[in-house]
């Protein structure tokens, strides 16, 4: 038989295309590769005879090779592309999806232990052990004296981001990517501390008292600021009416303030403000435009917040941030102000057509937090401040004990009653103990 020349292809990288191929070819060599050891190559190469050439008609990849395949093989696949992949499926949007993004992202990349975890196969018992070690510590840095409180997280939210890493890794184990859930293993669970009760009452909420003293000390405040400045005295009647609709509203923080991981959350606008119909709009939690009640105890602190921002359109946010850095954000490149400037940089938002920063959730945080201590407000648990969300549980506590469970529904706009119910069931245990109580009264 005439020998034929071939033209051989030895590829050196793992093909996807011919096209991306990186190949070196060796023209009119004599012997048929097919019959040597390249048909044992992890490239298995079909060869088609056409003019003194060899073209390849088929190329298959060793499936090791493969990294479209990489998945089907337990452990193998990268931690960046599983939790991509985690996040794009199943009904996750809006808040939800990006704490998730934001928790499995520092979890992959930002404490002492991520730098060793590059697959899933690099995930063990000892990785969450050390992971839950980490978040303790954070906790302990929360607690100390000597530390400021924001250079840490509270025992709830530390057992938040380590559902939240355990979630993703049953995600895996369920589409056979691991053979177990390290995050599971009570060894790892065991360096944190006892998970907080969800016991319905044990969550922060406003108390009427501690209410009270929070309005007080925002109205004396304002007071003293408007007769020292005027309408000058913007942070303080910003942060009066913040105070007042959190304590009245019931809308969740992220309703009414800018959240920077939700570009959908923008902070409540004056064009969301309807004080002659008792009502604001906001994007709940559905994600959706809807509705809330605007109490009347509301509408002074916000008429004279207005007055003194004076926004120049109603797209301006009601709970304006006033942080330097984030004013400076919004202005065009290049301003600067001028020499004994006595326009403030809200002023020149307004002079320039520029629309100002909103207040975000962490501002409105520590806002609280300084009123708190400005105020000497005691406050129980582990925040040691008021938070937005327990805000929101005050304004239901109240509702449910003097109107009942549908007024409270109504107000806090949870789709399912039940969930009322539950998040105030301590209510109506204590009520039918007392009546218990009563009818057995003149037996004991």
């Amino acid at each position: 038989m005439p020998q034929i020349p071939y033209s051989v292809i030895y590829f050196t990288t793992p093909l996807r295309s011919h096209v991306n191929a990186d190949f070196t070819s060796y023209r009119n060599a004599t012997t048929n590769p097919i019959s040597h050891n390249l048909r044992f190559s992890p490239l298995y190469i079909s060869p088609v005879i056409h003019t003194g050439f060899t073209r390849v008609a088929a190329v298959r990849e060793a499936r090791k090779m493969d990294t479209d395949q990489q998945d089907a093989s337990p452990g193998v696949q990268p931690i960046e592309d599983a939790v991509d992949e985690f996040l794009q499926r199943g009904s996750k949007s809006g808040n939800y999806k990006s704490n998730l993004e934001h928790v499995l992202t520092q979890w992959r990349t930002n404490w002492p232990g991520a730098s060793g975890i590059e697959t899933l196969d690099d995930v063990d018992k000892k990785v969450m052990a050390d992971y839950a070690t980490h978040l303790k510590r954070r906790i302990d840095a929360r607690q100390s004296t000597t530390t400021d409180s924001d250079s840490g997280i509270t025992i709830s939210t530390a057992w938040a981001y380590y559902d939240n890493v355990s979630a993703f890794l049953d995600y895996c184990l369920e589409w056979d990517k691991i053979s177990e859930n390290p995050a599971q293993k009570a060894i790892a669970k065991d360096q944190l501390p006892e998970r907080p009760s969800t016991v319905s009452g044990s969550q922060q909420f406003w108390s009427t008292e501690e209410r009270r003293q929070l309005l007080d000390h925002v109205d004396r405040r304002a007071s003293k600021a408007i007769d020292e400045r005027g309408t000058g005295a913007v942070v303080e009647l910003r942060d009066k009416a913040l105070a007042y609709v959190l304590a009245f509203t019931g809308v969740r923080g992220g309703e009414i303030l800018k959240d920077s991981r939700d570009d959908r959350r923008v902070g409540l606008r004056w064009a969301d403000v309807n004080i002659e119909d008792n009502q604001i709009t906001i994007l709940g939690k559905n994600q959706q435009r809807e509705p809330a009640p605007l109490p009347e105890q509301t509408h002074r602190p916000l008429q004279q917040l207005k007055r003194a921002v004076d926004p120049a359109s109603d797209d301006w946010p009601v709970f304006v941030s006033l942080h330097a850095p984030s004013m400076y954000g919004v202005l065009p490149d290049g301003f600067e102000r001028p020499d004994n400037d006595e326009q403030s940089l809200l002023d020149h938002c307004r002079t320039l057509g520029v629309v100002p920063p909103a207040l975000s959730t962490n501002g409105a945080r520590s806002v609280l937090k300084r009123l708190c201590e400005d105020g000497d407000i005691d406050v129980d648990g582990d925040d040691k401040y008021l938070t937005l969300h327990g805000a929101r549980r005050g304004v239901g506590e109240k509702l449910y004990r003097e109107r009942g469970a549908a007024a409270a529904q109504r107000t806090l706009r949870h789709a399912d009653p039940k969930t009322t119910s539950e998040m105030y069931s301590h209510i109506e245990t204590s009520e039918n103990a007392e009546n218990v109580s009563e009818v057995f009264r003149d037996e004991r």
